[in-house]
């Protein structure tokens, strides 16, 4: 068998399976690597309509019941709105305050306008340190989620939705199918080119899975040069993704040293649960096993899984 081509061990009978009524294609469900609520979005709104029912209660308490003993409250949308909008809402929000208070009369309007202005500064301030928490704790979470050299999902973000993908097919019914990559000759690639032109050559690989990938699908560096696919679907689709991303490395040039360009390969196996394993950590060593076996049959290679066979009810 040439290089290049999709290798398959055999399978059990095929005309049991020639039987067999075609199933149903369905819409593959889309992989969530991340859990995804909208619970801040609403927290936000809330929070929202909170401040404009705070501005509503004080125009009613200072201009209808003319009560301007309670303009010190106007402190609490500014700075909630800071606390939630960052500096935009506390500019916007002390626009509106300077709007409510000009159309107000009161007896000490220089003390009340300097007070209110010290609460627009402290509520700037604090929009702008809430701002950048948020962004130092988003940076730290990307941080912990994504490999710092490719910037895919890492091990750990992987098995988190490796285990709920998981519980989801048991749950539900339905597959998921599992590609393991590996650069082929890498060690030899590093001790020719030098660690630096791997690392680009990683970078590389990694941006064409990206590419190469549907929306649905999850992809992540699996340790050293190892990446992994998950997909919801069956083994079929697997292949022919696998298929695809495989063809599209082989054509990247990698840049060396001397303006110079070089090929780089990758191996690949795929496995599907519940049909080719039992388990996620039969899936695992199977793929990392089908991987192997197409290293050993030349690299640059696919290689599939036969189903699982399974023990008829007794």
């Amino acid at each position: 068998m040439t290089s290049g081509q999709e290798s398959r061990a055999p399978r059990g009978d095929e005309r049991a399976g020639a039987r067999r009524r075609p199933a149903t294609p369905r819409k593959p469900r889309k992989l969530l690597p991340l859990r995804v609520d909208n619970r801040r979005t609403r927290q936000r709104l809330i929070i929202l309509a909170l401040v404009c029912l705070n501005f509503f209660f004080l125009w009613l308490t200072l201009k209808v019941f003319a009560q301007a003993d309670f303009w010190p409250l106007l402190a609490a949308p500014i700075l909630v709105s800071a606390w939630f909008f960052y500096e935009v809402g506390a500019v916007v929000t002390i626009i509106v305050t300077g709007l409510l208070l000009v159309q107000t009369s009161f007896e000490k309007n220089g003390a009340i306008f300097i007070a209110v202005t010290t609460f627009g500064v402290m509520g700037v301030m604090l929009g702008w340190g809430q701002r950048r928490q948020r962004r130092l704790h988003r940076h730290v979470l990307r941080s912990s989620l994504t490999d710092s050299l490719t910037g895919l999902y890492n091990f750990g973000s992987f098995m988190e939705c490796f285990d709920r993908e998981m519980r989801r097919v048991d749950r539900y019914g339905g597959a998921v199918t599992l590609v393991m990559f590996d650069i082929d000759h890498f060690k030899m690639f590093n001790d020719r080119f030098g660690h630096q032109t791997g690392n680009e050559a990683l970078r590389i690989v990694a941006a064409t899975l990206r590419k190469q990938k549907r929306e649905s699908d999850i992809v992540a560096r699996f340790g050293g040069e190892e990446f992994v696919l998950l997909f919801p679907g069956k083994e079929a689709s697997g292949v022919e993704t696998a298929r695809r991303m495989r063809k599209a490395i082989s054509q990247i040039r990698v840049p060396v040293d001397g303006g110079a360009t070089t090929e780089i390969t990758v191996s690949a196996g795929v496995a599907c649960y519940p049909n080719g394993a039992a388990s996620k950590e039969e899936l695992l060593d199977k793929v990392d096993q089908l991987l192997y076996a197409s290293k050993r049959k030349g690299r640059n290679r696919v290689s599939v899984a036969p189903p699982r066979r399974r023990l008829a009810a007794s």
